[in-house]
């Protein structure tokens, strides 16, 4: 029977999660890399998924519906594919948007993150999020990742992947002020190789900083 006042700690675990953000403009490969991770074992958190979620939640809906108006609801929903429209042609819309969307998805990423560390069951978490630099905090990060390329790669990845001309060149144009954001990351990766040239790095990734 333990003495009176004697402090009782559970066994630590065997191993500590990692966690590890994945970043970039759009077109430059993040989500490739991302799943290049999870063949390597790593759990992945999308942030642009979460980000689907947190424009379901009422408070949101609403938040929306106010700062932009009704039309850009559809069934009770967020009208994504008009918003985005809109968004990625106004930067002020854009920043708008942002300031409503951000901190709960930011809440909402902490919280997967604890879920995944409170069941012990992965030793590498990835976050992958465009904006990561644009949130508010989520806490220390061991490893953040900015996955880069130039703009005319990009163009051409996008266009290839089946969106127009003129919607790669938006989506390229509404994240210009952010390129002075990726070079804040721990490693920057110019990906305008193959897809088993950033396997390897992926590899090596893994191999080495995990």
């Amino acid at each position: 029977m333990p003495d009176p006042g004697q402090v009782i700690r559970p066994p630590e675990r065997a191993g500590i999660m990692r966690r590890w953000v994945v970043t970039g403009p759009t077109g430059a490969g993040k989500s490739l890399l991302t799943r290049l991770l999870a063949r390597q074992g790593a759990a992945i958190i999308d942030a642009d998924a979460v980000g689907h979620e947190v424009l379901r939640q009422p408070e949101v809906r609403q938040a929306v519906a106010t700062a932009f108006g009704q039309q850009f609801l559809t069934g009770g929903e967020v009208d994504r594919p008009a918003m985005g429209e809109l968004v990625f042609a106004e930067p002020e819309a854009l920043a708008r948007l942002s300031a409503i969307t951000h901190p709960p998805l930011a809440a909402a990423l902490v919280e997967r993150l604890g879920r995944l560390a409170d069941a012990g069951q992965t030793a590498l978490a990835v976050v992958e999020a465009a904006v990561y630099f644009l949130l508010p905090s989520l806490g220390p990060m061991d490893l953040t990742i900015a996955v880069v390329a130039p703009e005319a790669v990009r163009h051409r990845r996008l266009v290839s992947a089946g969106l127009s001309e003129q919607q790669a060149q938006r989506r390229i144009a509404a994240q210009v002020p952010m390129n002075r954001l990726w070079s804040q990351a721990d490693l920057v990766i110019e990906n305008i190789g193959t897809e088993k040239d950033l396997a390897r790095v992926a590899e090596e990734l893994i191999s080495t900083r995990r």
